[in-house]
């Protein structure tokens, strides 16, 4: 709504500026600068500068192909193949990246359209679009956006599809026969859409930061979505892993389980206290407590279980470890710093942007500044 409303400013704002101003270019092409509002309008003010600019230069590429491709060799029917030709490859430079489209479709205007005064059209098409991009800028910094309730949504949609595999891996680990494939093939449920999902909202507020002066009243909360997001993430990573090791290990061979009897409901514990520690909205050292103590006791009876054969061992290790990883992947700090022994450092392991301050314009402190300002603080 946000978006809509300002696109819909910028284009009406453009369109009156473009009616008022005196030169005759703007004057017969009037229209040029409502489209190049539209073209600007982004979600964020970095991202409309970006993406006008990307624009206009597309739209000075594909003039310049089609004024001169039609100096050389006139307006024949050769002309027209040509330039798309043309268009179409530099359409794919990365400079411009989405922005490429507007090559082909200004070199085919200004050739097709603008056949009575190309140059006149051109000139009209780059400078009211560039005046339509600068005005939509302009909206965006005047009101910004800061897009924090979409990105906490995305936080906890992650959150809640991590629980709710969690959950149903460990509702198949307390069942007296461990369920076949075709039954785990439809519990699993791919959390690799959600995630990027998660990751292009927490890009799209972080980025929003930059040049918005309402984001100052925010610093604190887009810090903690970014310390939380990243978690997130990698926890995800994780639980795929997990998935994936529990399938293998629970799939019935030649009338052997991987995982026995006595390590299955242990599993399946951890599984649930770490679904009840994503599904709780603030830290809550009860839930966190009551994980380690699940891990605990499962790394007790992965040690003392009997195995029949060295790959079942290795098979239940491995899920052992995952799980530790899924620990670790929850803490925002370097898992290697801590002294807890069932934390093991997940890899890889993507850590909280240091140097999302500095790109943003904003003072945006990190877990690690928090902690050495509190530390001189209390020397003092």
């Amino acid at each position: 709504m946000g978006l809509a409303a300002r696109t819909a400013l910028a284009a009406t704002l453009a369109w009156l500026i473009a009616l008022a101003l005196p030169w005759e270019i703007a004057q017969t092409y009037p229209y040029f600068a409502p489209l190049g509002a539209v073209v600007g309008s982004y979600s964020t003010v970095r991202s409309s500068v970006r993406n006008s600019a990307r624009a206009v230069a597309a739209i000075v590429c594909g003039a310049l192909v089609s004024l001169v491709v039609a100096e050389l060799l006139g307006r024949d029917l050769l002309v027209v193949p040509l330039v798309v030709f043309l268009a179409t490859l530099l359409a794919g430079w990365r400079l411009f990246a989405d922005q490429g489209s507007w090559v082909l479709t200004v070199g085919l205007f200004v050739l097709v359209v603008g056949v009575q005064h190309p140059v006149q059209y051109a000139v009209g098409y780059t400078v009211l679009t560039l005046l339509g991009g600068c005005v939509a800028v302009a909206v965006n910094t005047v009101l910004p956006s800061l897009p924090l309730a979409q990105s906490q949504d995305a936080v906890q949609r992650l959150a809640t599809t991590l629980a709710d595999q969690l959950e149903d891996l460990a509702e198949g680990l307390r069942r007296d026969d461990p369920p076949g494939p075709q039954e785990w093939a439809e519990r699993l449920r791919s959390v690799a859409p959600v995630r990027e999902s998660l990751r292009r909202s927490r890009e799209e507020t972080e980025e929003s930061v930059a040049g918005n002066v309402r984001a100052l009243r925010h610093v604190e909360t887009v810090r903690q979505q970014h310390v939380t997001g990243v978690a997130l993430e990698n926890l995800a990573v994780r639980v795929e892993e997990l998935t994936e090791l529990l399938v293998e290990s629970l799939t019935p061979r030649d009338a052997e389980v991987a995982l026995p009897a006595g390590l299955r409901w242990p599993t399946a514990d951890v599984l649930g206290a770490l679904a009840a520690v994503l599904r709780e909205r603030e830290d809550d050292d009860a839930t966190r407590t009551a994980l380690r103590t699940a891990l605990q006791r499962l790394s007790a009876a992965e040690s003392t279980a009997k195995f029949s054969t060295e790959r079942d061992r290795q098979s239940a290790g491995a899920v052992v470890t995952a799980l530790r990883r899924c620990l670790g992947a929850l803490d925002v700090r370097t898992p290697a710093d801590t002294d807890d022994a069932e934390v093991v450092a997940p890899t890889p392991w993507l850590r909280p942007d240091p140097d999302l301050p500095r790109r943003s314009g904003l003072r945006l402190p990190t877990p690690g500044r928090w902690r050495a300002r509190r530390n001189r603080r209390s020397r003092d």
